[in-house]
């Protein structure tokens, strides 16, 4: 990237200084560093939040799982009566009824978004090894 930056001062005819090279490399090292870290403690934050979310919206779905009655619906479909495979299209429509779906739908969103965080954490720690390290200013 050094040399970049010599060649676009060679194109533009400016007199290149070495103290001018080096002070924006250095500020193009601290920037970069910064928004790595800051995306790191962002995305590290949303994954702890949605993890801890989880909790109560896990108690909550099984809470309306509960009440709605789908376990027995459920517990109906694995007995051994015939009347469930002569009403099927009804049985389904009772069990798709009874189906609690923002519960559903909040308990795997908290899931998605902690794991898609993990993800982008994950690539940050992998892409940029040398988040801690300080770079040199080049003399």
């Amino acid at each position: 990237m050094e040399q970049e930056l010599i060649k676009a001062f060679k194109k533009a005819k400016y007199e290149e200084s070495p103290v001018l090279v080096n002070n924006i490399w250095h500020n193009i090292v601290i920037r970069n560093k910064r928004n790595t870290l800051l995306r790191l403690w962002a995305f590290s934050v949303a994954g702890f939040a949605s993890f801890i979310g989880f909790i109560p919206a896990l108690k909550t779905l099984l809470n309306d799982l509960t009440q709605s009655g789908f376990y027995e619906y459920l517990s109906l479909a694995f007995s051994n009566s015939g009347s469930v495979l002569s009403y099927w299209k009804e049985f389904s429509l009772s069990i798709a009824e009874s189906l609690p779906t923002m519960s559903i739908i909040l308990s795997l969103s908290l899931v998605f978004i902690f794991f898609l965080s993990l993800r982008y954490v994950m690539r940050q720690i992998i892409n940029n090894r040398y988040i801690g390290k300080t770079y040199g200013v080049i003399a």
